[in-house]
Order: structure tokens, then C-alpha cells, then sequence
């Protein structure tokens, strides 16, 4: 069993959305109960994890838009939509003013120590919309993330080696190696596809 654990206020449905969507991520990823996230590749499950709790609050939006929980409420669909959106323009200048909308190969040879000293960091967060972009792309990606963190050693390995473990992973569980795949051209890191 896991335990999601938030701090909200009263009625503050945006903020507890994030929250739960973030550590609902990290169950997910499996990173929970035991789990001791480590460098250097924390910061990628925060990115994910962050990605995938942005996806979630654009579904909720429009899910509470067109099929509010509490009738007459479609309004704070617009509500939530906008939470989300001033989230996106945040990250979206930090992956601006870092480069990485640039050149994410580059952008990460340049920042490498800092991203991998990190766990939820401005590296994390601007990466975290390149994820959600595949998200959107391709809804069923999602699934990869329940491959992750299966493995000795977690997220305290390298980067390559971390996505080379996923991509196995991914296979092992028949899901989609899409993400993994992805991730490891963003950043350069050639991995080896095994059957």
C-alpha cells in the first residue's frame, strides 16, 4: 500500500490536484514505501513525474469543464486550466533562459553537474515539458513510467545506464519504450535496443 501525503488549504482543488498528481508520479515510478531516490538521475523521475502531473491538470480542466464533480462548477475548469498555464509559462522560461528549447542535447552536456546534483530542480522542471509534450503525443507513453526504477541501484546509476535499464524494462513489461527512447535522444545518450 502507499501513502499519498498533501498540504493544502481548505477547498484548494488546484494545489491538491498538483500535489496528488506529483506523488501519485512517484508511486507510479515505483518510489515509494522503501525507495531512496538518489543522484545522478533523480532529476529525470522528478521531471517525469512532473510532466505527468501537468498532462493530468489539463485532463482534469477539461473533464471539470464538460463534467463538473459539484453541479453548476464547470467554471473552475477554467480555474484549473489557468493554475496549469501559469506552471507551463514558468517552466517554459526557465527552458528558455537554459537553452534547452535550443538544443537539448547541448543544454545537457552544458548543465550535466548541476542537473545530476539535483533532484527537483529548474533542469527538472524545463525538461519536464519535453516529457509532456511526448505525453500529449502519444498518450499510451505514460505506461513507461511504470517501468521505471526496477533495477539494483535505482536512481543512483548513470544516466545512460539508467535509461538503457528502463528501455529493458519497458520490454520486460511489454509497454511502450517509446519515452526512454526519447529521452535518451534528447540527451544524447545512444541506447541499445534488445529483444
Amino acid at each position: 500500500m502507499a501513502w499519498v501525503i498533501v498540504n493544502i488549504g481548505e477547498r484548494d482543488w488546484s494545489k491538491l490536484a498538483y500535489q496528488f498528481g506529483h506523488e501519485l508520479g512517484h508511486v507510479l515510478a515505483n518510489s515509494w514505501a522503501d525507495a531512496k531516490p538518489a543522484p545522478p538521475c533523480q532529476w529525470l523521475e522528478e521531471a517525469m513525474v512532473e510532466a505527468l502531473l501537468l498532462y493530468g491538470l489539463g485532463r482534469l480542466a477539461k473533464s471539470w469543464k464538460q463534467d463538473p464533480p459539484f453541479a453548476g462548477d464547470n467554471a473552475f475548469g477554467d480555474a484549473i486550466a489557468d493554475y496549469r498555464e501559469d506552471i507551463l509559462k514558468r517552466y517554459t522560461a526557465l527552458a528558455d533562459s537554459q537553452g534547452l528549447a535550443r538544443d537539448p542535447t547541448a543544454w545537457f552536456h552544458d548543465h550535466r553537474d548541476e542537473i545530476e546534483m539535483l533532484s527537483l530542480n529548474p533542469f527538472a522542471q524545463a525538461m519536464s515539458l519535453n516529457i509532456l509534450a511526448e505525453f500529449e503525443q502519444a498518450p499510451d507513453c505514460v505506461e513507461a513510467l511504470g517501468a521505471l526504477n526496477r533495477w539494483p541501484g535505482r536512481s543512483g546509476i548513470p544516466a545512460a545506464e539508467y535509461l538503457q535499464r528502463w528501455a529493458a524494462s519497458c520490454a520486460e513489461l511489454q509497454a511502450s519504450s517509446h519515452l526512454p527512447l526519447r529521452l535518451g535522444e534528447l540527451l544524447g545518450i545512444s541506447l541499445r535496443i534488445t529483444k
